[in-house]
């Protein structure tokens, strides 16, 4: 009888053993998969930053938007005059906007221009 009860046993465990390990082959690549898919979704976001960047310099500097910065350095505005509207022309619009009173739409509309001295 005790013989009957470790072949029991011994059956019991080693079907246990082949489901987990069964179940870890299942896994693994599973869990490898995301973990590469977060990797890779984390990769792209400064590739996706450094992209937009190069796309933005693919154009020419624009002669308006160098005047526009140009005027917004001689009020005080902290930017380059690249002739490039990125974000740092967008914040120092806005910021001359508020300080100025005006309509504060980040654009350069007809009262921007006047108070910035531009035509």
């Amino acid at each position: 009888m005790k013989n009957a009860k470790m072949t029991v046993l011994s059956t019991v465990s080693a079907v246990l053993s082949g489901l987990v390990l069964s179940a870890s082959m299942i896994l693994l690549p599973v869990q490898g998969a995301v973990a590469a898919d977060a990797a890779k979704a984390t990769a792209k976001a400064p590739a996706k930053k450094a992209a937009a960047k190069k796309a933005m310099k693919k154009h020419a500097p624009s002669a308006f938007w160098k005047k526009v910065q140009t005027a917004l350095i001689a009020k005080g505005a902290k930017i380059k005059a690249d002739g490039f509207a990125g974000p740092a022309t967008h914040k120092a619009i806005l910021a001359f906007q508020k300080a100025n009173k005006l309509k504060t739409t980040g654009k350069v509309d007809a009262a921007t221009k006047k108070a910035l001295g531009l035509k």
